[in-house]
């Protein structure tokens, strides 16, 4: 991928995952890069790095999206694939229902 903003190597954690984008009257589909990391400076935060692959969607420019999360949110973001499998898919909000 030309232009690319993320550094993928052997470590990256998932370095192609199927992702859909969606604009206010457009959707495609396309590929990412996502990247689990800590920092040296700051170790108590957990970072999300996302970059997708801009060569396969026409709306959107290359850039990549970082989230940060304290300790306990990656935690609960390990649970919840779980729960959206295994759960109750009635007791779930409607926009969860997939």
């Amino acid at each position: 991928m030309p232009g690319r903003v993320l550094d993928v190597t052997a470590y990256t954690t998932l370095d192609y995952v199927e992702v859909s984008v969606h604009g206010s009257n457009w959707s495609e589909e396309g590929t990412t890069v996502l990247d689990v990391r800590t920092s040296k400076d700051d170790p108590d935060t957990v970072a999300l790095d996302l970059e997708l692959d801009s060569t396969a969607v026409a709306h959107v420019k290359p850039h990549a999206q970082s989230v940060s999360l304290t300790n306990e949110q990656p935690w609960r973001l390990v649970k919840a694939p779980e729960e959206a499998i295994e759960g109750d898919r009635n007791k779930r909000p409607a926009r969860l229902r997939g």
